[in-house]
């Protein structure tokens, strides 16, 4: 061994002790670059953190850079050359560092003068501690014992890092995290207040009157006082340009309002049996309340039970608590979100919504989604424990932080101010055509339920409407809505969209989307009464639709039908029989000839795959409903907590069963499209045109997300990113594959940084 081999093994002693000796991560990482860069040949010395949550590197100690970019300078996995070591977790020596494809100029560290660059990962347990780097002004290779030393130093250290991090951790913040069944998308962080009624029913007495036409008149006066501020709150929303918000998030109290049989009911209990008019209430509610649950409407019954509370609130001269907003924003947290709460609070105020004991159609969640507001829905928590804490939501993770550290905080900031640059990013091309960088024209369009009337120029940044789906406006409507009702709902849609298709789906209710007043109620829903099955063994309800949407498009002709969860070509043909009596009928009342719209099938079930053929004959086009695919053909309930995780749309049967369709709809000359989640996903859109499909439709808010990283790829290059990654055998290598060209193409801050953590596991 010649003495610079005994002066390395030395030096990994020394610098290991001194570091594990030191009581800070600060001060052990501080002591450890500069002992490095003594030992070896390199004229810069540094260490690279990953964030607690795996977003992203952050230079954490140098000794050769600007000490001003220490916890400033920050680098996504797959960003420049430490990015890229992280992301691979392989070593990477250069001669000439600035001529790599992975090189990132970073103006404000002072790393211009070094060209030579070694960098190895820090792992601890399988898990990407940091990056450790040396640099040097040569334009040479540090030789196999520096890199030696280096890759042994990483190992011997990794653990006192992993511990380091994790002491600082506990020290700074008893956060508690709460994981919910669902979440919408965007982070808010904010103070949260609990709202609950001020009274329970079941406390409510039962009393009796001697003034029973006193009582009666409260009880109307009561009425017509909730009555005025739901009327306002429509006022409201529909100044701000959202009716069939308006209509929907009140028309469960507003039916209760204007029903004739629970007031004469009440007024019977009252004038008849001499109750007071509370206690008339109670009893006439908690009989509706027992038949809603023998029938397992649960909306309903939270519906008509916050209902009550409220009005006999009005009676004893309080009103339904309001929630005391004293800072800019909150996070509301609520068990089941009244829709009379739109009567009583500043939205303006709200920065998000957590639910407890919710479901993922409740009027919260509705709210939260068509609104864009951050909400996690069905979190198992003490409604004490959270009530004015500082409180993060994560919906993206569908996760509650209670009570973050600072560290925590300013990590979480930094990813909402992120997300808005990124944001005002797509938003100058969100008007552009979606074009590949080989000129590749995609489609990129739009999924849709309740109205986006918002947005004056929405058509033109989609190539039109890929999925609209009919039965939210069913959802939020207490009765089935009217053939000339229907009829006005979808004329709005068809002339905001004229001269771009608009792709209607049939009613696709059941599973885990039912009608209050159409209860489905079964063991295994999922395999049940749903879809296509529901409407025809409904025909009127399904005629009435289809006739709805027929006199719709007669004026504009841009009208696509499609129908869910098909699972048999005798049900394609029962429809088509159906939609032609339609069309006739339409034919006789106008005595006009009515234009045949394009008729489409969902792919959801995988029994289509192998019948495509003869559903082909009928089709004019499929398109993949990729979340109920994946769902089926994995046997995976996504919202099951304890399976979901297998919920996997890169798993290696996934995407060969994508393929394939893919495939054969061309081959059958049929257009195909995805209008399930994964299209919307920035990975999962460039997974979907790697595997030959140029049409997408997702969520309003992915649209000028997808249309940038559609411009930034080649789909030429992407064909034979798909074709490599149809021999690889798990999700992980499937995930990297991808999240690998996306960083070569520098999109990988777009990139979910999740994704990558699970890659790389």
């Amino acid at each position: 061994m010649d003495e610079r081999q005994t002066q390395i093994l030395l030096a990994l002693r020394q610098i290991t002790e001194e570091v594990a000796a030191q009581h800070t991560l600060d001060k052990a990482i501080d002591i450890l670059v500069q002992r490095i860069r003594a030992v070896t040949s390199a004229d810069c010395c540094s260490l690279y953190l990953s964030d607690p949550f795996k977003k992203y590197l952050r230079l954490a100690a140098t000794d050769g850079l600007e000490k001003s970019a220490v916890g400033k300078t920050n680098l996504q996995f797959g960003e420049g050359l430490v990015g890229y070591v992280g992301l691979k977790q392989e070593l990477l020596d250069l001669a000439d560092a600035p001529s790599h494809p992975n090189f990132k100029y970073l103006p404000d560290i002072g790393e211009d003068e070094f060209f030579s660059f070694l960098g190895v990962p820090v792992i601890n347990q399988g898990e990407l501690q940091g990056v450790l780097v040396i640099q040097s002004k040569k334009k040479q290779c540090f030789d196999e014992l520096e890199e030696s030393f280096m890759v042994t130093l990483s190992a011997q250290i990794a653990s006192i890092i992993a511990t380091s991090k994790n002491i600082r951790d506990s020290n700074e913040s008893n956060i508690k995290r709460c994981r919910g069944e669902s979440g919408t998308g965007g982070i808010a962080i904010a103070k949260a207040i609990v709202w609950q009624p001020t009274l329970n029913l079941d406390d409510v007495p039962i009393t009796y009157t001697e003034d029973r036409d006193m009582q009666l008149e409260l009880f109307n006066q009561a009425i017509f006082q909730l009555q005025t501020e739901m009327d306002q709150a429509t006022l409201e929303m529909q100044e701000q340009h959202n009716d069939q918000a308006a209509n929907g998030y009140i028309s469960g109290y507003g039916s209760m309002l204007d029903d004739p049989t629970f007031q004469d009911e009440v007024t019977t209990e009252i004038l008849d049996n001499g109750l007071l008019a509370s206690s008339a209430i109670k009893v006439v509610t908690e009989k509706r309340l027992q038949k809603f649950k023998q029938n397992g409407l649960k909306e309903k019954y939270f519906d008509a039970r916050d209902f009550a509370q409220i009005i006999i609130s009005r009676l004893v001269h309080t009103s339904a608590q309001s929630v005391k907003v004293d800072h800019e924003k909150i996070i509301l947290v609520v068990k089941n979100l009244p829709a009379a709460m739109v009567a009583e609070l500043d939205r303006n105020n709200i920065a998000g919504f957590i639910t407890v004991d919710n479901t993922t159609s409740s009027h919260t969640a509705i709210l939260a989604r068509d609104l864009g507001i951050p909400a996690v829905i069905s979190v198992q928590l003490d409604l004490n424990e959270i009530d004015g804490r500082t409180v993060i939501i994560d919906g993206h993770n569908s996760e509650v932080l209670i009570e973050p550290s600072q560290s925590v905080i300013d990590e979480y900031r930094q990813l909402i101010s992120q997300n808005r640059e990124q944001a005002d990013l797509f938003s100058a091309e969100k008007n552009k055509k979606a074009i590949t960088l080989d000129n590749v024209e995609l489609k990129i369009q739009l999924n849709a339920g309740l109205s986006h009337n918002d947005s004056d120029d929405l058509a033109a940044q989609t190539d039109g409407i890929g999925l609209y789906r009919t039965e939210i406006a069913f959802m939020i409507s207490q009765t089935f809505p009217s053939e000339m009702q229907q009829t006005e709902w979808y004329r709005s849609l068809l002339e905001q969209f004229k001269g771009y298709p608009v792709c209607m789906r049939t009613l696709d209710i059941g599973g885990d989307k039912g009608l209050s007043y159409l209860p489905i109620e079964e063991g295994n829903p999922a395999l049940g009464w749903r879809g296509i099955r529901v409407t025809l063994d409904q025909p009127n309800i399904l005629k009435t639709q289809l006739r709805s949407m027929l006199f719709a498009q007669q004026e504009f002709g841009n009208l696509e039908i499609m129908i869910p969860m098909v699972s048999r070509l005798e049900e394609v043909i029962s429809f088509k029989k159906i939609l032609n009596e339609a069309i006739k009928e339409i034919i006789v009342q106008t005595n006009k000839p009515v234009k045949p719209p394009r008729f489409g099938v969902m792919i959801e079930v995988p029994s289509i795959a192998y019948v495509l053929p003869e559903i082909a004959k009928e089709a004019d086009f499929f398109s993949i409903g990729s979340n109920d695919l994946i769902q089926y053909l994995m046997a995976v309930d996504r919202s099951n907590q304890k399976v979901c995780r297998f919920f996997d749309a890169f798993n290696p049967a996934v995407i060969r069963c994508l393929k394939y369709l893919c495939n054969e709809c061309h081959k059958l000359g049929k257009p195909i499209s995805v209008c399930g989640e994964i299209a919307g996903d920035p990975l999962g859109s460039i997974m979907l045109l790697s595997l030959g499909y140029t049409c997408l439709s997702m969520n309003y808010s992915e649209l000028a997300r997808v249309k940038y990283i559609c411009r930034r790829v080649s789909f030429a290059d992407l064909q034979k990113i798909g074709e490599i990654a149809l021999t690889l055998d798990n999700s992980a290598k499937i995930r990297s594959l991808y999240h690998e060209y996306a960083a070569n193409q520098g999109l990988n801050r777009i990139i979910d940084m999740d994704d990558l953590r699970l890659a790389n596991k």
